[in-house]
């Protein structure tokens, strides 16, 4: 990947009007050539400069489904039976991730699969891709069969791109685990190996089944099934299946994603005859939650968030508590529900308020998401979740931004990391918490810079360019100063929000501010946009801006008007002029915000208004002063004056009888 710095406007100029560019050297992009779709994301043709023979394809995620923030670690692992990832590039701008092409047909056009061949051909193959990921920290969570590739014989099946599109975002549910089934598909984070695990579980007891189409499921339709019975009897109760794969998928398909065998015990799956799938512990007398009996722990978690009230009832009269004690023999989270209930105090509806709820829920499965207001959700997916909102705020029934910002004022994110059972998410929410913190997250609209800080693949998400796929600070300095983009009539501002956003995000990554803050305003204006843009200028070396200046000029009048002296402003209008059709921005800012220069000028101001109002004094005076004239020095005057016009007369008469 280039950084910023790297970007020249040539790049960008040279890939708009040759339909193709250069990734690292090496990979040529026929960017004006459709290849087939692959892992959701639209492909180009691609030629290999070094080995002619290599069949490749690239890869352009659009702005609402980016690239993960850490697809350039893909590249750097070369784990087996995978469509290899060779690069990950923004150079030009916007991102590109070359990988293999397919070798074959998807598993969604195969069929006529048995035990072995599925052992053989896709569980180990693919197991032995994740524990190379393991082993790199990488999760590669789009484990499905539209995403594997069949060569052919009796040649493993090839593993499809995982960082090409949002985390677990196109899993269908019989492909996920609970704890990722109960998210919206943009709320699934990054998740963990033993989910990914889970998938290929899932993908095996499919191809057991006969490849059935899953086009026209319904999500969340069998919810009711997976938590009363568990995944494994769902999801693959009616195989008939040896004792041995029985036991191998009955593992892999745990609800405990602790329970799960790690990709190394999968590698000899063939030969390996130690699965041992633990029983999730289940109580003789239920508890009865609204109008359902529960029985396990992980069930009634589900259930107290789908009956509230009647959840909240039972826990405040200790019903949860003994029932935990003498039928689940789980002493330590009976005592700790005791002690939260003592100091409950319940909201006007009778029922338990979102913090108290969330931990409640955490604490009687810590296996399970954050959840919140009505949304299960990973913290480290809160990104996704308001891109997701922008493109399709009516698949939530609540208001995504607002429910975001109520989360992050309750300071509840690292309570429930602190709780959960899944090792990474400690971590994780500290790191949302602080990275929201940094960026001054504190009300629905602010939320929109979550997206940038936490993914700095995610493209600009402006009306105005979101086409463009410009995931690059150079790059929308690039577009802006060549494109008269379509500012709403009316604005105060040339950048909009996401602009804005996308902006000092990319200040924030390069550390030269710590705050957004320190660089963005309370309130947009022309001349603060300038400053911003006047210091990207400088930060990445763009060169001249003239575009931009031009279109700034005229709006930068009332900032001029602050100079009182005539002179001052036009030689700095005139100055500023200048700098604009140079696209100099820097030059353009320091004309407009030179502080010294402006104190002098008002300094100056107020002595002239001090000077014109002692004048003004002193003719106030003189108007109103009347000499003093002695009798005879007034008829001395008046004989002076009546002589000088008699001698006028004569002189008029003289010279009118000699014409």
């Amino acid at each position: 990947m280039a950084d910023d710095e790297d970007i020249a406007e040539d790049d960008l100029s040279a890939t708009g009007t040759s339909g193709r560019l250069v990734i690292g050297g090496r990979y040529v992009v026929e960017t004006e050539q459709a290849a087939p779709e692959l892992a959701h994301c639209k492909t180009c043709v691609v030629r290999d400069q070094v080995s002619h023979s290599a069949e490749l394809v690239a890869l352009a995620p659009d702005a609402f489904h980016a690239a993960r923030e850490n697809a350039a670690a893909f590249a750097r692992v070369r784990a087996p039976n995978t469509l290899t990832l060779h690069a990950v590039d923004d150079s030009s701008g916007s991102v590109w991730m070359v990988c293999d092409a397919p070798p074959g047909p998807s598993l969604m056009e195969t069929g006529g699969w048995t035990e072995k061949s599925v052992l053989e051909r896709v569980i180990e193959p693919v197991a032995a891709a994740l524990h190379a990921y393991k082993e790199a920290g990488l999760t590669h969570r789009a484990i499905r069969p539209d995403n594997m590739f069949d060569p052919g014989g009796r040649l493993p099946v090839r593993l499809g791109p995982a960082a090409a599109g949002p985390s677990a975002f196109w899993q269908p549910d019989r492909f996920e685990p609970l704890s990722s089934v109960l998210c919206f598909p943009a709320g699934r984070g990054r998740g963990t190996i033993a989910d990914d695990v889970f998938a290929l579980g899932a993908v095996a007891v499919w191809l057991l089944s006969g490849c059935p189409s899953y086009a026209a499921d319904v999500a969340g339709a069998n919810l009711e099934e997976r938590f009363a019975k568990g995944s494994f009897a769902a999801l693959a109760g009616h195989l008939s299946l040896s004792a041995e794969a029985r036991a191998m998928l009955a593992a892999m398909l745990a609800d405990d994603p602790a329970a799960r065998p790690a990709p190394r015990d999968l590698l000899n799956a063939a030969a390996h005859k130690g699965y041992v799938a633990r029983k999730t512990p289940v109580a003789t007398i239920p508890i009865q939650v609204g109008p359902v009996k529960v029985r396990t722990t992980r069930d009634l978690a589900w259930r107290a968030t789908l009956h509230p009230k009647e959840f909240t009832d039972l826990f405040m009269r200790g019903t949860v508590e003994r029932w935990l004690l003498h039928e689940m023999g789980m002493t330590q989270t009976a005592g700790r529900l005791a002690s939260i209930a003592k100091d409950i105090i319940l909201a006007e509806d009778g029922v338990l308020g979102n913090s108290v709820l969330m931990e409640i829920v955490a604490l009687l499965e810590p296996s399970l998401p954050m959840f919140w207001g009505g949304m299960w959700f990973w913290p480290d997916a809160l990104g996704q979740l308001v891109v997701s909102a922008m493109e399709s705020a009516g698949a939530f029934p609540f208001d995504v931004p607002t429910t975001i910002v109520t989360i992050l004022r309750s300071g509840k994110l690292a309570r429930f990391g602190q709780i959960s059972s899944v090792p990474i998410q400690d971590t994780a929410c500290q790191q949302m918490q602080a990275a929201a913190r940094k960026a001054q997250v504190d009300d629905a609209t602010s939320v929109v810079r979550l997206a940038y800080v936490f993914n700095h693949f995610q493209s600009c998400l402006s009306p105005r360019c979101i086409e463009q796929r410009l995931s690059t600070a150079g790059a929308l300095l690039h577009w802006l100063n060549a494109t008269r983009s379509a500012i709403p009539q009316g604005s105060n501002a040339f950048l909009d929000a996401h602009m804005t956003a996308f902006l000092v995000a990319s200040v924030h990554r390069s550390g030269v501010i710590e705050y957004f803050g320190d660089l963005m305003p309370d309130r947009s204006s022309w001349t603060s946009d300038l400053l911003l843009l006047a210091r990207l200028q400088k930060q990445l070396t763009t060169g001249p801006l003239p575009g931009v200046g031009r279109q700034l000029l005229p709006h930068l009048t009332a900032a001029l008007k602050r100079w009182r002296s005539r002179k001052t402003r036009t030689a700095r209008g005139e100055a500023l002029a200048t700098a604009a059709s140079e696209g100099d921005l820097q030059k353009m800012n320091e004309l407009l915000s030179d502080k010294a220069a402006l104190t002098r000028d008002q300094q100056e101001w107020t002595a002239a208004q001090r000077e014109a109002a002692s004048i003004e004094a002193s003719l106030a005076q003189t108007r109103t002063w009347k000499p003093e004239i002695t009798p005879r020095a007034r008829l001395e005057i008046v004989r002076i004056a009546t002589s000088v016009g008699m001698m006028a007369m004569v002189g008029a008469l003289c010279v009118e009888l000699i014409l």
